[in-house]
């Protein structure tokens, strides 16, 4: 009996040794770091160029940053190189790469558009008409025309390459951050300045033709909309900060709604977020968790958090904040640190699936 009853936990012990190594692997990925030459940079956003070069921000070091996938090496500041901006404390914010290879940026700091030519390192800024605007997200639309967000201004901005000439459109209050252009109509989010007490709950958008501007209300009041992305159909998503949600809008109707997707847990911050749509997964930050999150839209329920993992980054207080996806489907993150605490990171977190 006794021989039976060791051999009966032994081959229960297995059992369950095997499902356990089964469930790590399933969600597990391999999570990799490299460091900006600059210490205590922050990096901020980043974006791809058509050569596969990652741009990104360090909003506390002041730099525009390129790194060349083929050249860096886990844990090191190899293949990475540094432009410094011309002005300090700029405070460079978002990025973006147009479709022409300019790379343009937000001075949050400085009240400027900025854009560096990868050909020469150059890097030309044009100041914003409306001073102490905060201008943060930008896109660029169809005519290659540059839009962007003034988060204290509370106005969508477009900006002319050609002339330099910089129109800004009044729209409602609520500190727009992050923005995207469908059709012509540039969405952005309100979600208000939730570290100095001011909740929004709204996802406005802005038709330049007509100068029409509508919302969409997203309760509860503390929600905060936050990150927005959109597919190449033309379908938006977004994250709720405070609500732990990643959201869906739904243009299907005459009146636009959402669809929400859960968060596991409680306090996570979904920041950024990102779609695949070659493997239908949405990826995001959650940059209170220190985590990278991804939704599975095969599996995903709405109203439950349904086709939800999450994956741990190395770095404690990494603050993951913006991503990224490359053409294999990896996810480049930035790791910001607690910026607005004076507590900063220098790395950039690459995740394979």
């Amino acid at each position: 009996m006794k021989r039976s009853f060791v051999t009966g936990n032994w081959i229960l012990g297995s059992i369950l040794s095997f499902v356990l190594i089964f469930a790590v692997n399933a969600n597990s990925a391999t999570i990799l770091e490299y460091l900006t030459p600059t210490p205590e940079s922050s990096p901020t956003d980043l974006a791809f160029d058509a050569d596969g070069n990652l741009w990104f921000t360090e909003i506390n070091g002041n730099k525009i940053g390129k790194l060349d996938p083929a050249k860096v090496e886990p844990g090191t500041s190899k293949g990475i190189v540094e432009f410094d901006l011309p002005n300090a404390n700029s405070k460079p914010h978002n990025i973006i790469v147009a479709k022409d290879g300019m790379v343009w940026f937000t001075e949050m700091g400085g009240n400027r558009i900025g854009r560096l030519d990868p050909r020469t390192g150059k890097i030309r800024e044009y100041p914003i008409p409306t001073a102490n605007s905060e201008p943060h997200h930008l896109a660029e639309a169809d005519d290659g025309s540059i839009w962007f967000l003034e988060f204290e201004a509370h106005a969508v901005a477009r900006l002319d390459p050609a002339n330099g000439k910089i129109d800004e459109y009044k729209v409602q209050n609520g500190h727009p951050h992050d923005l995207v252009i469908v059709d012509g109509k540039v969405w952005y989010t309100l979600g208000g300045k939730f570290w100095a007490q001011i909740f929004f709950n709204q996802i406005g958008n802005l038709d330049p033709k007509t100068g029409k501007i509508g919302s969409i209300t997203v309760p509860p009041e503390k929600s905060v909309p936050h990150g927005l992305t959109r597919t190449s159909q033309g379908d938006i998503w977004f994250t709720q900060m405070f609500a732990n949600k990643i959201s869906k809008i739904d243009l299907s109707a005459g009146d636009p709604g959402y669809i929400d997707y859960l968060v596991p847990g409680k306090r996570k911050n979904p920041h950024d977020l990102v779609v695949d749509e070659k493997r239908g997964l949405v990826w995001f930050t959650e940059n209170r968790a220190d985590s990278i999150g991804r939704l599975d839209l095969a599996e995903a329920k709405p109203g439950t958090d349904q086709g939800m993992q999450e994956f741990k980054i190395p770095t404690l207080k990494g603050h993951p904040h913006e991503l990224a996806l490359d053409k294999e489907g990896n996810v480049w993150f930035t790791e910001m640190g607690l910026y607005f605490r004076g507590k900063y990171q220098n790395k950039i977190g690459k995740l394979v699936p």
